[in-house]
């Protein structure tokens, strides 16, 4: 499925939203969400609550939220994003610490399951993704290109593998997995970021609009579940809304 040029992607409309659990829905989000971004979640793991990976995998694309996101916050109640400069990063899940023992709703078997959906998301949104495994030397400093700039980004930030989408003309998306299972570091996160950090000028492109894919020196893509939980804090302290 493709993506309308100029950030409006184009997915299937109407498609069906998740089914509203009834009763106790309100008490049963807030349970999940404590159980997702509580404290404890940094050391045991976590997962996005089950209305926040659903939102996440809608086949008519990203929320219009995400992309005005300009600073730390929710851009729906179980779905938290972190503004880097011009990346927006959605944390999706935390292995923790795998000596503690996960809770039910995390491990790598389930944040796996995950990352999988998110793929099948993809490629519905915006055709078949690219891997990327290589990101470039240690030395190689903001690299030739924007695309190599945001590489690497990614390897400063201890990623390990990242499949990435030309979403529209001007978005792109990056399904990133970082850090070491073994120090409990493992993520997965999805990045919206500029279209030039993630593919190829296309052949009609004006050389103005080329110069998107000049080196960008700054980015940042570094985070931390301890991030999401300092969120879900202030947001339970009344200082931040959903």
């Amino acid at each position: 499925m493709s993506a309308a040029r100029g950030g409006e992607p184009r997915g299937a409309s109407g498609a069906a939203a998740p089914p509203r659990r009834s009763g106790g829905f309100d008490l049963d989000l807030h349970r999940d969400a404590a159980l997702a971004f509580g404290p404890a979640s940094l050391r045991e793991g976590a997962i996005l609550p089950y209305e926040g990976r659903s939102l996440m995998t809608r086949a008519d694309g990203l929320q219009a939220a995400v992309f005005t996101a300009e600073a730390d916050g929710w851009w729906a109640p179980c779905n938290p994003v972190l503004v880097r400069g011009r990346a927006r990063i959605l944390p999706l899940a935390w292995g923790g610490d795998p000596r503690s023992g996960y809770h039910p709703s995390t491990g790598q078997g389930e944040m796996a399951v995950f990352a999988s959906r998110m793929q099948s998301a993809g490629m519905y949104w915006a055709g078949n993704w690219r891997v990327v495994d290589d990101f470039g030397a240690a030395d190689a400093g903001v690299g030739a290109d924007s695309v190599a700039s945001y590489r690497a980004a990614l390897r400063a930030a201890g990623a390990t593998q990242a499949d990435v989408w030309r979403y529209s003309g001007t978005i792109g998306i990056a399904l990133v997995w970082a850090g070491e299972e073994a120090a409990g570091t493992r993520s997965l996160a999805l990045h919206v970021v500029p279209a030039s950090w993630v593919s190829e000028p296309p052949e009609w492109a004006s050389d103005r609009r080329k110069r998107d894919w000049r080196p960008v020196r700054g980015i940042d893509v570094r985070w931390s579940w301890a991030d999401v939980i300092e969120l879900y804090a202030a947001r339970a302290d009344g200082d931040l809304a959903p």
